[in-house]
């Protein structure tokens, strides 16, 4: 049996790490990816605030392959054929599989003036962020540009960045002062968020000095200021825009049902109508239980879709999904403390910094 994995999300990654420790006779599988790594969004934040090094946030895809038996194939796929089960890579190969698994992840959703959309630097892919971050503060470091950034979107994701940013730049001790916004358009940060978590976030904005702009829009941005439809101009030479996700075009030419443009499936991970492809984390919507797009999902889904390709192969009956109905939320406040939220509670504890970077570097180090 021949499966196709688009993409190196986290829901591949586990599921390759699955399959490693469970070897199966007629097992023929594929994996790519157009990056030799892929990210893990974990540790994004602690590498903005300086506490990682760039290295630490990737995953070799090539020798996770290896040791799962799987080939791995540098490139992307541009096009997808679900009734003819064909894939079009982008050097030109047409690859047949009888079963696909979609795990492309998502795209910044910039809703923006295309000044924004030129300067700024989304949040998505990872990768690229973090390097696009490197050279930011290289060109600080070397007084080339001042310390000024800003984050567009305050949902939990621009919150940690913006407390990580502040940190990095602030323990540079530039010869400019810092300055960190963090730009939102509804009329309050997080706001999606618990009352209780966002007085907590929202006093640790404050007092790492981050300036919150709510309910206003960037109107027009240059290399060194963001003007908002209030008329104020703010300083920021790197602008990270963490305002959502939206599908890769391509996936809504492939005829799968979508929601969004994010492939629906069912309580199996199977699109609703097409049964051979999978689709996980941020690319699926779960139609029979929907979800905001977040990584633990994703690492939740990981196995289940190991055990779905062995139960194909076997040809057993398909197990269920079952998204837990809520999680622990470690959000970092960029020096080295956390926040907590689970069950509607919020909690500002020690040692809760300590036991995100132990679930982090355990996720790596398996």
């Amino acid at each position: 049996m021949r499966v196709l994995l688009i993409g190196g999300g986290h829901t591949h990654v586990v599921a390759l790490r699955h399959l490693a420790r469970n070897p199966l006779a007629g097992l023929d599988i594929h994996l790519v990816s157009p990056d030799p790594t892929t990210s893990y969004s974990g540790l994004l934040p602690g590498h903005v605030a300086g506490h990682w090094p760039r290295n630490a946030l990737e995953i070799p895809l090539e020798p996770l392959c290896k040791i799962a038996g799987a080939t791995f194939h540098t490139t992307e796929v541009t096009h997808l054929d679900p009734v003819k089960r064909t894939a079009t890579f982008a050097d030109g190969r047409r690859f047949e599989f009888d079963h696909a698994s979609l795990d492309i992840g998502a795209v910044a959703a910039i809703d923006a003036p295309e000044s924004l959309r030129t300067l700024g630097v989304p949040v998505k892919p990872l990768g690229i962020f973090a390097d696009r971050w490197s050279q930011f503060l290289a060109d600080v470091q070397s007084q080339r540009l001042p310390p000024h950034a800003a984050v567009i979107g305050a949902g939990t994701a621009g919150i940690e960045l913006a407390l990580s940013m502040k940190y990095h730049l602030d323990s540079m001790k530039a010869d400019r002062p810092v300055c960190v916004s963090l730009i939102e358009r509804s009329d309050n940060v997080l706001p999606d968020g618990t009352d209780r978590l966002r007085k907590l976030l929202s006093k640790a904005l404050n007092h790492a000095g981050v300036t919150i702009r709510t309910a206003v829009s960037v109107t027009h941005a240059t290399h060194e200021t963001l003007t908002l439809d209030s008329g104020a101009a703010v300083p920021s030479c790197f602008t990270a825009l963490a305002t959502g996700a939206r599908p890769h075009a391509w996936l809504a030419k492939a005829g799968l049902t979508t929601h969004e443009g994010f492939v629906v499936v069912d309580a199996t991970l199977r699109s609703v109508s097409h049964s051979e492809i999978f689709a996980c984390g941020d690319t699926a919507h779960l139609g029979f239980d929907p979800r905001p797009k977040a990584g633990v999902y994703a690492v939740r889904q990981g196995p289940v879709l190991a055990e779905q390709i062995i139960r194909l192969l076997k040809g057993e009956t398909l197990t269920t999904y079952r998204p837990q109905s809520d999680y622990l939320k470690l959000i970092s406040l960029g020096r080295r403390r956390a926040v907590a939220e689970k069950w509607g509670l919020a909690f500002n504890l020690p040692g809760l910094w300590s036991l995100k970077r132990h679930i982090d570097l355990k996720f790596m180090e398996n």
